[in-house]
């Protein structure tokens, strides 16, 4: 057994742990474009995002950049199209092509720059030199910016495409493609607002290629935030290549490009090989004009870029040296987490980084733990911006959620009920049934990361922010809990997560709700006596319950159910135990058996290391079955859950092999670790799966005896090592808050 040994570097080191993490290619992508996770390299702000794919076998070696965005999406419109968009989701945004005609055989390899956000593609002809592509996408402004090194000079054809949406043409028809004359105005085509799919414009001139995209149709527009989302590609760099030749709008990129729609089309002749492209990305209603924001100079784009990376990075680091896939995975996840989730809209379950029309599961924001998993390391990792583009999301779901409630509920005012997909800016995405498959914890889950940002910052103002939200779950959860004979509150009739299939059985005490509702109510307990005193003693009308109240609903929850298998004494997965019909049951409904144990102890579970010891006893044997029913851990949802759970528990024989093991197994495609940092789940899951970094972080918490080591020569069996142990302080609000986490720990009040 090897024992995994975080060290953390010291701050006198003359270089940065993250220099070292490097996503490396020597071949291109398999899964770029993909409906689900790309296994190319990634780039983006929290907002827009691109994946770079590459092609080096065709006689014009070229490289594609798909983007996307949080806030592109098309809302449900029944009716509305023949391509799949009656239900909504996430859409492709656009893409931008870059094709070297003279470069035939070129051999390319990639790499991905954790330290700066920066994707690098490199082309070498033979003995000749070699040419650097390099493209970052602007850590603050929605700007990708493209190089061109190595003095190799080529001319490049650009061309700027939008997504059709569709196999086949579309109806009606788009014009023909148009040449620009050499100094003629630029040219435009479109598909129109009466195509059968997402509307589309083009522009094409010397000086510019444009293309737009809208995220609905104008008969939406009175009931969703329909607007275009446009990209616009400049050239820069000496004045002598800085203009579009053989400039080309057209109605469709291509026969053998089926997917695309029209696009923009240019030549590039960079001066020895060295220029630079801009492609900016402007959003604006459909009945005004099209507005880019001004573009900084090249200089101060670069310094802006690499400052706001630098800054990052300062906010937490460790060092792995027993474990350089663990390392890799743990920066590549705070890498992700800051290019998919930072400004402006929520992501989905694949990020910015949708690159199909039709993504699987809609790539929106699923709440049955997929979107609040991928903050479970954000606040160790002292990334608290991360959370807010989550936070919004929920807020902004507030009225369809007490719409929700008001149909479903109807005895039980004041509450909020919030089904299993939704999209930013307060849209659903059509569910099944009562709220999907009945389950009831989705607000429950939803509350997950504002309690872990509570936790960290204990900030007031979040509170005061928070608590609408909150109160109206609390209520929800106050009229569907019932009191049993055992004193406990039970929640009687439920879905044990997603397994209510295949006759629609429902449950009992499904562990995850046990396991999310003290803290919830504690939690809410807390802010309520710290922002209205008065309240917190008496209760008032339209709050769910006084301070005090809530604390003793807290301690009421019912205790886990358990039950017996193969001899050992487990928390159950759900009623019906190990019968025939449960068995059944279960893993026709996606084989989450053995989940128990997980959501016990992570991501709020009631047991830790400190719980009395029969408690620390039932999760080690409820973690061992799921282990043995899942060899490795490869269930397809457990990645973020398992591996931090074992660790929270102090269960550590083997698990770091295992956990090895899933990172790095490349026989079973289903479940592995991307070079881009992304883990394919063995269910074919996504962005979620940067939470398993939370591993990592919990191995550091429950190091034994509360002693952290940190040697000097990046080993723990010799040199200079000094010991510290766990430390804590007291905030201002007199809650306990470890610290060695953190390179910094911020307090807000």
């Amino acid at each position: 057994m090897r024992k995994l040994v975080l060290l953390w570097c010291l701050a006198s080191s003359s270089s940065h742990p993250v220099e070292e993490i490097i996503g490396t290619w020597s071949s291109p992508p398999h899964n770029v474009p993909s409906k689900g996770v790309p296994d190319g390299p990634l780039i983006g702000n929290g907002r827009l995002g691109g994946v770079l794919g590459w092609h080096s076998e065709s006689e014009h070696p070229s490289v594609d950049l798909h983007l996307g965005h949080n806030g592109f999406f098309a809302a449900p419109s029944g009716g509305a199209s023949s391509c799949g968009y009656s239900a909504g989701g996430r859409k492709a945004l656009a893409g931008l092509t870059l094709e070297f005609p003279g470069l035939a055989g070129a051999q390319m390899m990639a790499q991905q720059l954790a330290a700066n956000g920066t994707a690098l593609i490199m082309l070498k002809v033979g003995s000749a030199r070699a040419l650097t592509l390099s493209a970052f996408i602007h850590a603050t402004e929605d700007v990708l910016m493209v190089e061109l090194h190595g003095g190799l000079s080529t001319e490049v054809l650009v061309t700027l495409w939008t997504f059709s949406g569709c196999h086949g043409p579309p109806r009606p028809p788009v014009s023909p493609s148009t040449r620009v004359a050499q100094g003629g105005a630029p040219v435009s085509k479109t598909t129109g607002a009466t195509s059968d799919r997402l509307p589309s414009q083009v522009l094409a001139g010397e000086k510019e290629l444009r293309v737009a995209r809208g995220n609905g149709w104008p008969f939406q527009a009175t009931y969703f935030p329909v607007r275009w989302f446009g990209l616009s590609a400049t050239l820069g760099g000496d004045p002598g290549s800085s203009s579009f030749t053989d400039v080309e709008a057209m109605g469709r990129c291509g026969p053998e490009l089926f997917l695309r729609g029209p696009c923009a089309k240019g030549t590039w002749r960079p001066k020895e090989g060295d220029g630079w492209l801009a492609v900016r990305l402007g959003r604006w209603p459909l009945m005004e004009k099209p507005q880019f924001s001004s573009l900084m100079p090249l200089a101060e784009l670069r310094a802006t870029h690499w400052a706001s990376w630098t800054n990052f990075w300062e906010r937490s680091f460790i060092c792995i040296h027993d474990s350089a896939v663990t390392m890799f995975h743990w920066y590549m996840s705070q890498y992700l987490l800051r290019i998919s989730s930072w400004h402006g809209p929520a992501p989905g379950l694949f990020g910015p980084f949708v690159v199909d029309d039709e993504v699987v599961w809609s790539g929106d924001i699923t709440l049955n733990y997929n979107a609040e998993a991928v903050y479970y390391n954000a606040g160790a990792a002292n990334h608290l911006e991360a959370f807010e583009p989550y936070f919004q999301a929920i807020l902004d779901f507030i009225p369809a959620a007490r719409r929700m409630a008001a149909e479903l509920y109807p005895n039980c005012p004041d509450s909020l009920a919030f089904p299993a997909h939704l999209l930013p800016e307060g849209v659903q995405v059509p569910g099944v049934g009562r709220g999907d498959l009945g389950q009831k914890q989705m607000g429950l889950f939803a509350a997950v990361p504002f309690i872990l940002y509570w936790r960290y910052t204990g900030s007031l103002a979040f509170a005061e922010r928070a608590l609408p939200f909150l109160n109206g779950v609390a209520r929800f959860w106050e009229c569907n809990l019932v009191a049993g004979e055992d004193a406990y509150l039970h929640d009687a009739e439920d879905c044990a997560e997603e397994i209510c299939l295949p006759d629609g059985d429902v449950q009992p005490d499904p562990t995850v709700v046990l396991s999310l509702l003290p803290g919830f109510f504690q939690t809410l307990a807390e802010m309520t006596e710290l922002l209205d005193p008065e309240r917190a003693r008496h209760g008032d009308a339209g709050a769910p319950a006084s301070a005090s109240a809530l604390q003793q609903l807290a301690r009421r929850v019912a205790p886990y159910a358990t039950e017996e298998v193969d001899g050992a004494q487990v928390v159950a997965d759900f009623y019906g135990g190990e019968s025939a019909h449960g068995r059944e049951l279960r893993l026709h409904a996606g084989g989450s058996v053995a989940w128990g144990g997980l959501f016990a102890a992570f991501p709020l579970g009631t047991v830790h290391r400190r719980s009395r010891k029969e408690e620390i006893e039932l999760v080690h044997r409820s973690l061992v079955r799921f282990f043995k029913q899942w060899p490795g851990g490869k269930q397809g949802n457990s990645f973020p859950h398992a591996f931090a759970a074992a660790a929270r528990v102090g269960w550590f024989d083997g698990l770091l092999e295992v956990w090895e093991s899933y990172l790095t197994n490349t026989s079973d495609p289903k479940c592995r670790l991307y070079s881009n940092g992304m883990v394919l789940g063995c269910g074919g899951t996504g962005l979620e799966n940067v939470g398993g970094a939370a591993f990592a972080s919990e191995m550091l918490l429950s190091t034994a005896g509360g002693v952290l080591e940190v040697c000097r020569d990046g080993s723990s069996s010799g040199g200079t090592c000094r010991r510290f142990r766990r430390q804590s302080r007291t905030t201002k609000l007199g809650r306990q808050v470890r610290f060695f986490v953190l390179k910094r720990l911020r307090v807000a009040h």
